[in-house]
C-alpha cells in the first residue's frame, strides 16, 4: 500500500481508494464539464496501483425491499428504476474500500434513499489487474446479475476470498442460481465483450481508482464518509426539487 495524491471535485472530503486500470453519453459529457469546474484542493488517498439499456430481469433482493435490474450494458441497477437520481459506482471485489462501502455505507444508502426510491445504485465492475482472479469475481458478478441475484453473489464476493470460477459456482448453489446458466454465461465471449466494453467506458471517463462514482454524471473519487454522501445526494435532490417548480 502506498499514498497516491489526487485532483478531485470535493472539497475537504477525507477519501480512500484503490487504483485502476459504457454507459450513457450524456454521462461523460457531464463528467467532462465537471472536470472544468474542479477545485484546486488536493486529497490524499490510500491505494493500490493497478494496471444504457434496457432491464432485462427484475426481481426483490433477499429482503424484498429493492429491486435489481440487468441494464443491457452489464451494469447492474438497484432500486427504483424512476429514482430523480442515479448514483453509479465502479468497483471491484477486491478492493477494500469497496468492501467497506458495500457492508457499512450501502445499509444506510438503502435505508434513506434506495427504499424512499429517490436514488437508485448503478453497479459496474472493473478489474484490478494485479489480482489474477478480479476478471473472474467481474464476470460471476455480471451472470449472477443476469439471473437476478446480482446483489447476493456481489456480498458473497467480498465475504469470501476465494473469486476462482469454481468458488463462484460453489456459492451459486448455496444463492440458489442456475449453476448451468451461470458457467455458459461465464464461459461466452458475449460477457467478457461487456466486461471489456464497461473498462473501455470508465477510461474514457478518466478513472483511475475504485471506488469512483458517479452522483448524475459528478464525478467524485474514492470511499466517502456517509455524511459526505448524504448530504451531495440531499443538495441534488433539494436542487431537482428547484427546478422542477
Amino acid at each position: 500500500m502506498r499514498k497516491i495524491t489526487f485532483l478531485t471535485l470535493s472539497c475537504g472530503i477525507l477519501l480512500a481508494a484503490c487504483t485502476l486500470p459504457s454507459p450513457p453519453a450524456q454521462q461523460q459529457q457531464n463528467a467532462s464539464s465537471s472536470s472544468s469546474s474542479e477545485s484546486a484542493a488536493f486529497i490524499e488517498l490510500q491505494g493500490e496501483e493497478i494496471g444504457e439499456g434496457m432491464p432485462a430481469t427484475e426481481e426483490r433482493t433477499e429482503s424484498g425491499a429493492l429491486a435489481e435490474r440487468f441494464l443491457a450494458t452489464g451494469i447492474l441497477e438497484v432500486g427504483n428504476a424512476h429514482a430523480p437520481l442515479t448514483l453509479l459506482m465502479i468497483t471491484e471485489h477486491h478492493c477494500s474500500y469497496c468492501r467497506q462501502f458495500l457492508f457499512e455505507i450501502f445499509p444506510r444508502l438503502k435505508t434513506d434513499f434506495l427504499d424512499p426510491g429517490t436514488l437508485k445504485l448503478e453497479i459496474a465492475m472493473l478489474p484490478l489487474q494485479k489480482y489474477q482472479k478480479s476478471t473472474d469475481a467481474s464476470i460471476g458478478f455480471i451472470c449472477s446479475a443476469a439471473q437476478g441475484k446480482g446483489l447476493v453473489m456481489h456480498d458473497a464476493l467480498f465475504r469470501n476470498p476465494n473469486k476462482s470460477k469454481e468458488a463462484i459456482l460453489s456459492y451459486a448453489v448455496d444463492l440458489k442460481l442456475s449453476t448451468a446458466l451461470l458457467d455458459d454465461c461465464m464461459k461466452s465471449a458475449r460477457t467478457k465483450m461487456l466486461l471489456e466494453s464497461q473498462q473501455i467506458w470508465a477510461q474514457s471517463l478518466g478513472v483511475e481508482v475504485v471506488p469512483t462514482f458517479f452522483l448524475n454524471g459528478e464525478k467524485f473519487i474514492g470511499l466517502p464518509y456517509y455524511s459526505d454522501l448524504k448530504g451531495r445526494i440531499t443538495e441534488a435532490l433539494k436542487q431537482q426539487k428547484e427546478q422542477e417548480e
